[in-house]
């Protein structure tokens, strides 16, 4: 099988140079989001794109999107995602969560049904976690017919070329273990053309659109971004707004898989993990955090600010009894974020 590429320090940093991202360093992030301050938010998230276009734009005149995939069911990854966009929102951001249940039909392609029951279930756990669906949308992409028309005339824009370039890091890694097509097929760039319909859809109504994804997703964003720019006056669409990006770092996977995975078993704590299991996977790990699957979810979980990192990551090099501490109400609070999946 195909091996894995690791999501190291050192992947970041290629990323950033290639694409030109900015890096988010702990003196680089030059404003505030929603009431956080830039070492709170350089701890949340490694990189952005452009996202000073966004935080210059009126905050009634902007909006965070997200989305995730209904291949499976969410792993704590994904819920630290969520809790992510209730933070944001709570910070008086206009927010979209797309539950994408297209996506994962022909992108996994998962049946209808699953993908169906899934959506109702990431829908009540999101507005469980937190998330106010009258202050922002909670969508799936079944019957979003704006966003299907968008995707559409997006398409006028858009060459088999631009697909090709958009394969994930770990396309080859999930394809070698027949969880997604060898290639770019028809139903996958149909996928993927939607989801760059989900932000471009966002733009006709705002001036800034800011998508927050994990760093393994950043040819998404480039792939809507080069779409966007091409779009002509002619064209029913809006293109003159800004698309900007906000990526957090991955969460190593457990069993020497590359991330946590909704695909991949074994992979991930998720919202079926018993709790004595919960437990016993972040016991189990080394004590240098950059390593640590318990420290990187840590720095996902809204739960924890800057200077609390801070602290963790010396506990973390320690070891002992204090770190075992947080180890043990850091698995307390996943098992009461597990609690609130519906079952």
């Amino acid at each position: 099988m195909t091996n894995a590429v690791l999501f190291s320090e050192p992947y970041y940093r290629d990323v950033v140079a290639e694409h030109g991202y900015t890096t988010l360093d702990l003196d680089q992030f030059g404003f505030a989001l929603a009431g956080l301050d830039p070492a709170t938010l350089n701890a949340r998230y490694l990189c952005h794109h452009q996202g000073e276009r966004f935080a210059a734009t009126p905050v009634e005149r902007r909006a965070v999107t997200t989305g995730f995939g209904m291949s499976g069911a969410p792993h704590m990854a994904t819920v630290s995602h969520i809790l992510k966009m209730v933070e944001l929102q709570r910070g008086g951001e206009t927010c979209q969560i797309v539950l994408g249940d297209l996506d994962a039909y022909n992108g996994k392609a998962r049946t209808f049904s699953r993908v169906t029951e899934l959506a109702t279930q990431f829908r009540e756990y999101a507005v469980r976690l937190g998330f106010d669906p009258r202050r922002g949308t909670l969508r799936t992409q079944v019957g979003h017919l704006p966003t299907l028309e968008s995707m559409y005339l997006l398409a006028r824009y858009v060459d088999q070329s631009d697909f090709d370039a958009a394969e994930e890091a770990n396309h080859s890694y999930y394809a070698s273990r027949g969880l997604v097509d060898d290639t770019m097929t028809f139903r996958r760039s149909m996928s993927l053309a939607l989801m760059a319909a989900d932000f471009i859809v966002l733009g006709q109504e705002h001036d800034a659109v800011l998508v927050l994804l994990g760093l393994d997703e950043h040819k998404y964003v480039r792939f809507a971004q080069e779409a966007r720019q091409r779009i002509d006056p002619d064209a029913p669409l809006r293109a003159d707004f800004s698309l900007s990006a906000v990526y957090t770092r991955m969460v190593n996977g457990f069993g020497g898989h590359p991330k946590f995975s909704k695909s991949v078993a074994g992979s991930s704590i998720d919202v079926d993990t018993p709790s004595i299991q919960v437990r016993r996977l972040l016991q189990d790990e080394p004590l240098l955090p950059e390593a640590s699957v318990t420290y990187q979810l840590m720095c996902q979980l809204p739960r924890y600010d800057a200077d609390r990192l801070s602290v963790l990551h010396g506990h973390c090099l320690e070891g002992g009894p204090r770190w075992q501490r947080e180890v043990d109400e850091l698995a307390d609070y996943l098992t009461s974020l597990i609690d609130l999946w519906p079952r």
